[in-house]
């Protein structure tokens, strides 16, 4: 194993993947509301956001 890295469950995961969806739409709403919501930064975190609900989406397919 890797000097300093942790290996998840499953589940645990999961939960580290919602949190990451959560606070990067948190990210892009405040951002949004600072700059627009078609500025370069929205859309980025927009582009971002998208990433990780599709890996989400990937893992829970592959679990069922």
């Amino acid at each position: 194993m890797e000097k300093g890295r942790v290996t998840l469950s499953y589940e645990g995961y999961v939960d580290q993947l919602l949190l990451l969806i959560k606070e990067k739409r948190d990210t892009m709403m405040a951002v949004a509301n600072k700059t627009g919501y078609i500025s370069e930064q929205t859309v980025k975190c927009s582009q971002d956001l998208d990433k990780l609900i599709y890996q989400y989406q990937e893992i829970i397919y592959e679990k069922k």
